[in-house]
């Protein structure tokens, strides 16, 4: 069954209606001409030539099939027309006979490729304010606004490859272009058709001449050429050549930009007609202001009087006005279908995708989505198709990609895919979602597509998956998280964790994924995997490991990340990593805020938690804190305090005493020299045990310093690396010794004193050496 909607149009008497195939949902365009508006002609023969003009012309179309000529459809469905309204809306069936033609005693149409309206159709409705100086306003029945710079553009280019098609392929001349002959599809191709008056061309040469019939008032003007689009040598000399096709093409340029009033009026008198041939240089002089500058050279050209200043269609086609990049791609677009596979996949993923953002947004739906529409079911470009799919919908609103986009789009989840157009979807799909808000599509179509790639056995669909879920994550259910995402991110990891990409993209999944785990999660299963990879040496990891901790630290309790584990594991796994060469500054200083944060947390939880101890259990003992600047000065004068009375009780002070100090078995020499000061002078100390060091030990290599030394050095320092002067201490006597003096009283215990330089072989010795001190009479030691 068949439906004929709406009229959208006439061409040449031809009314154009919508028909509806309801059984394909095909939308195709019908041309009813009605042979009642003939009868005025009131000759009979004359009636039935327009008719036969109208039926050549359709034959013509069918002849010359190219991209920028309307194409007739033939249809298995067709239909009669009758003359009165309630048999129009009516549709009959004729088998399964094709039929470009369909004729009736009162009717005659025809079936083409959607049409919305003819170029006179649209530019001849009164011009409202448009958005600037060359953006044609038009109201049409489906609601195209305005034809916007790049439309003209390519909509005249497209008449000229028409035209180029006609002259140098089909060798014939059209003969009538005009705006009615011009056609704009439903895609917002303008298409040549109106082939009723074509004529062959020089077959030699094209812009050699040859003889026609110019414009007459003896012949209806259904019947022949519009005298306003006509050149002047056909009227004038009745000659024509592929170069009068080019000056009708200049005068349809002129009534594009004059709201759809070519600069020749005639009222269809031959007279008036020559009149204004003759001044349409003056004219056209006036008229130029509304021309973009780049027509205006080759506008001049077209409508020049002399045919052969006229340029081609050749050369016409390759002035600077039409060199604009969305309007090859749209021209790429017209012949997509003839490429191969290689060549579509190309273009769509470089070219189109590249250049849709300078095509209006008119265009995208109008021109560019039906392509991408159609090229959807092709499993060979479908991940190139994807790319500049994907950018539509960045670019539109949400209710234009629910409307419009979804409809087609949602059918690529559920179809079998290449690897290519999968990782395509999954690394785009935070784009799909911001637009649509459905939450059948996620259920449907987005849940169980990462659910499928997390199972697949290519690691590209995983590796894409894991860069996937961190992010759509926030439109991800909880369960789904933890019972999908991290089981098969876990999986996942365990399997290629010698892959830094993979791991690299685990780790952003995870950092995604945390505030929707469980505590027992992390600690089972996120935190092993932190653990191992801070070890590595490489620098991304590294920092995608301190972002995932710093998460934590924003509340470590949530998170599991207790002061313990930051402790004993965290910490001691960084640290390493503080030296690490392959880290810059910027990531280095990151890692050492991390380490710093972790270090407060454990200093403020320990001293909370010593704070605490210390008011439940008595102090025996307990240390001053120290932190005011009060506290500061009082500790450091007392401690100067003790640093003086140390200082003042230790042999290094012992000239403050005078000679007459009695110290036990010490005997203070005077070596003759003369006071330094008046309480001052310079001694040599030499205890009895030294004495016995001197006779006993001179063998052994241990030998004093000279005389003026204040302290004894051992030579050889090596034999005994750690020993300090300070070792020299004052020991209870462990034997006794006689008196060797009067001044001695027997059995008083005498004090031993050791020196650092006796060999520990020697401390637990005995020995009779008489530890008395010498005499000393007049300076000479008596022994």
């Amino acid at each position: 069954m068949v439906e004929l909607g709406l009229e959208t149009g006439m061409v040449l008497s031809t009314h154009i209606n919508k028909l509806y195939r309801s059984c394909e949902l095909q939308e195709v365009s019908i041309f009813v001409f009605e042979k009642k508006t003939a009868e005025k002609l009131h000759k009979p023969k004359r009636k039935e030539t327009i008719t036969e003009i109208l039926r050549s012309s359709v034959k013509q179309l069918e002849r010359f099939r190219h991209p920028k000529i309307l194409q007739v459809t033939p249809q298995n469905v067709f239909f009669c027309v009758g003359t009165r309204r309630k048999e129009k809306q009516q549709s009959f069936m004729r088998g399964n006979v094709v039929y470009s033609v369909e004729e009736c005693p009162e009717t005659l149409a025809f079936a083409s490729e959607p049409v919305h309206g003819s170029l006179a159709n649209l530019i001849s409705a009164p011009a409202a304010c448009s958005s600037g100086p060359h953006h044609i306003q038009i109201n049409g029945p489906d609601s195209h606004p305005v034809f916007l710079d790049v439309e003209l553009k390519y909509g005249i280019l497209q008449i000229i490859e028409a035209l180029q098609f006609l002259h140098y392929t089909g060798k014939i001349l059209h003969r009538n272009v005009n705006p009615s002959s011009i056609l704009v599809t439903k895609r917002g191709t303008w298409k040549l058709a109106g082939l009723e008056f074509i004529d062959k061309a020089n077959e030699v040469d094209g812009l050699e001449s040859v003889h026609v019939l110019g414009w007459t008032s003896k012949v209806p003007k259904m019947g022949q050429p519009d005298l306003d689009y006509t050149a002047p040598e056909v009227q004038i000399t009745s000659t024509c050549s592929i170069l009068s096709d080019m000056f009708s093409l200049g005068m349809v340029i002129t009534s594009i930009f004059n709201n759809g009033k070519p600069l020749i009026q005639s009222n269809h008198s031959n007279s008036q007609y020559l009149k204004q041939i003759e001044v349409i240089e003056a004219m056209l002089a006036d008229f130029l202001p509304k021309v973009p500058v780049g027509l205006h050279e080759a506008l001049q050209r077209l409508l020049s009087k002399e045919p052969r200043q006229r340029p081609t269609s050749q050369l016409l086609a390759l002035i600077k006005y039409f060199a604009d990049p969305a309007v090859h791609t749209l021209q790429f677009l017209d012949v997509i279908s003839m490429k191969d596979p290689s060549q579509k996949a190309n273009f769509y993923r470089h070219q189109l995708k590249d250049v849709l953002p300078y095509i209006p947004k008119k265009l995208w739906f109008q021109h560019v989505w039906p392509t991408l529409q159609a090229e959807m079911r092709s499993q060979e470009v479908l991940a190139a198709v994807l790319q500049p799919i994907l950018l539509l919908i960045q670019e539109c609103s949400s209710a234009e990609v629910e409307n419009i986009i979804l409809p087609t789009f949602r059918t690529v989840f559920a179809a079998p895919k290449s690897i290519q157009a999968t990782v395509t979807i999954l690394e785009n799909l935070n784009i799909v979602l911001e637009k649509i808000s459905e939450e059948r599509f996620l259920e449907k179509e987005v849940i169980p597509l990462l659910f499928n790639a997390f199972d697949s056995t290519t690691v590209q669909v995983q590796n894409s998956a894991l860069i996937s879920t961190a992010l759509v994550v926030a439109y991800l259910d909880d369960n789904f998280i933890k019972k999908t995402v991290l089981p098969k991110t876990k999986q996942i990891y365990e399997k290629y964790s010698g892959d830094l990409k993979i791991v690299l993209n685990v780790l952003g999944c995870i950092e995604k994924i945390l505030p929707k785990l469980d505590r027992s999660m992390i600690i089972e299963d996120v935190l092993p995997i932190l653990y191992e990879n801070a070890k590595t040496q490489d620098p991304d990891i590294i920092v995608k490991v301190v972002q995932i901790y710093r998460i934590m630290l924003e509340d470590n309790k949530k998170y599991g990340l207790s002061v313990n584990l930051m402790a004993t594991r965290v910490l001691p796994s960084l640290l390493p990593q503080t030296v690490n060469p392959s880290l810059h500054l910027e990531q280095f200083t990151c890692l050492l805020e991390v380490m710093h944060h972790m270090l407060d947390h454990i200093d403020r939880n320990q001293r909370n938690k010593l704070k605490l101890d210390h008011l439940t259990a008595p102090q025996t003992s307990s240390i001053p804190n120290y932190h005011s600047q009060h506290d500061r000065e009082y500790l450091y004068s007392r401690t100067s305090g003790l640093k003086s009375l140390h200082h003042q009780r230790s042999s290094d002070n012992m000239t403050g005493y005078g000679t007459n100090m009695f110290i036990p078995n010490v005997q203070i020499d005077n070596l003759g020299g003369s006071p330094q000061g008046s309480n001052s002078y310079v001694c040599q100390r030499k205890t009895s045990s030294a004495e016995d060091m001197i006779r006993k030990t001179a063998s052994q290599g241990y030998m004093f310093i000279s005389d003026g030394a204040n302290f004894l050095r051992v030579q050889g320092q090596n034999q005994f690396p750690i020993r300090r002067l300070s070792d020299n201490t004052l020991m209870a006597p462990r034997i006794r010794v006689a008196p060797s003096s009067a001044l001695s009283s027997p059995g008083d215990p005498l004090p031993a004193r050791r020196h650092s330089s006796i060999g520990p072989e020697r401390k637990n010795s005995s020995s009779s050496v008489n530890l008395s001190p010498p005499m000393v009479r007049n300076g000479v030691r008596n022994h």
